[in-house]
């Protein structure tokens, strides 16, 4: 009998996104067909005990996840009002199944466990989709799923996304960064910047996901308070125009000879923009695929999906959203390099209606990462 394949699904980390993460992990794990893979849920977070920029409370847990205490971590109160009992019910089996990095990515030993033959990120945010689990794969020589170190790096500062992305000819929204250090000293600078931006104005961390930290500004007096509301999730801000149209987001996956934009998926949000408890409960969203829009109007922002995604050099997967206005643009909002795979996740959605079931599709992302031999 052939030895299956051994996957490490490398979930939850120490982002705001952790259980997210784990929501993520548990459904490809799940999802994986168990005649070819050998699956094992890996958390990070073993690895960060003394990591400076975690809390007190975020090291203690990454000390237990080392010795395999074996405790179910509760989830954080926001998570327990925002998301749907199914969900939850799945981070919380997630959790409990986690195998500590430290032990599972270098077994040390003739009674270790089994060294993975590659391995599936799954964590979202700082610390996993920003380039730095991918570099220590690199080091590791452990083929990986997805982008590699520069391409996650640059996808995730969305500063540095939005100036390769029109350095490529691909229409972005008009915005500019604050620093916390500058606009410590000097706040007047970002209020004379936004009047001359124009309100009302959206204002979000440089390096964050699934919408933490977001604020729709609509007056000046208000803008204060949203970059300081930003800037407990990241030490710089972006600000940019609120442009309003049709919501829509693009699926690309695929190595470079057969990249394929999935069918585009209309986003409709029952709350004042697509935030957190919009993106994982059903009944908060309408994501409508395939999208209420022309047919030229979806080859053209499949077009662009693609084209986003090889200006910042990105691989196997990818997810990015754009706007379609009133006057004809259609700006792109941001790159994911790690979309969410949850069961309410929008690349997953856009696979199904293509004819790709979840499990197909995970294996399909493997054996590219397999195909490569080793990370570039």
């Amino acid at each position: 009998m052939t030895e299956r394949i051994r996957v490490g699904v490398l979930a939850g980390g120490a982002s705001a996104e952790r259980q997210i993460s784990l929501a993520t992990g548990i459904e490809i794990a799940d999802h994986l067909p168990a005649d070819r893979y050998e699956v094992v849920l890996i958390d990070p977070l073993a690895l960060m005990a003394r990591h400076p920029r975690l809390t007190p409370e975020q090291r203690e847990q990454a000390r237990a996840l080392a010795e395999r205490s074996g405790v179910i971590e509760a989830l954080p109160e926001r998570d327990r009002q925002a998301l749907p009992p199914a969900l939850q019910e799945r981070i919380e089996r997630a959790s409990a199944g986690l195998v500590p990095a430290s032990s599972a990515l270098v077994p040390i030993g003739s009674g270790g466990e089994r060294p993975i033959d590659v391995a599936f990120v799954a964590i979202h945010g700082q610390w996993g989709e920003d380039g730095t689990i991918q570099g220590m794969l690199e080091l590791l020589g452990i083929p990986y799923v997805g982008s590699g170190v520069l391409a996650s790096a640059l996808a995730m500062d969305k500063v540095m996304a939005k100036a390769v992305l029109a350095a490529n000819g691909i229409d972005v929204p008009r915005g500019f960064a604050v620093g916390a250090a500058h606009h410590e000293r000097d706040p007047r600078r970002a209020a004379a910047d936004a009047g001359r931006l124009g309100y009302p104005l959206v204002v979000k961390p440089v390096s964050q996901g699934s919408s933490f930290g977001i604020t729709i500004v609509e007056h000046a007096s208000d803008l204060p308070a949203a970059i300081g509301e930003a800037l407990g999730y990241d030490d710089r801000v972006l600000v940019e125009e609120r442009l309003v149209g049709t919501e829509l987001t693009v699926g690309v996956v695929g190595d470079e000879a057969d990249l394929a934009a999935l069918p585009v998926i209309e986003i409709v949000s029952h709350r004042t923009f697509f935030d957190y408890r919009a993106k994982y409960d059903p009944q908060l969203s309408d994501e409508i695929c395939p999208a209420r829009i022309s047919d030229e109007l979806a080859t053209r922002v499949q077009r662009l999906a693609r084209r986003a995604h090889r200006a910042l050099g990105c691989r196997d997967l990818s997810r990015t959203d754009l706007i379609a206005t009133e006057d004809g643009r259609t700006p792109v909002l941001e790159v994911n390099t790690i979309p969410g795979m949850t069961a309410n996740s929008l690349l997953p959605k856009a696979a199904r209606v293509a004819g790709v079931p979840f499990g197909e599709l995970c294996s399909r992302l493997i054996e590219l990462a397999l195909a490569r031999g080793r990370p570039l």
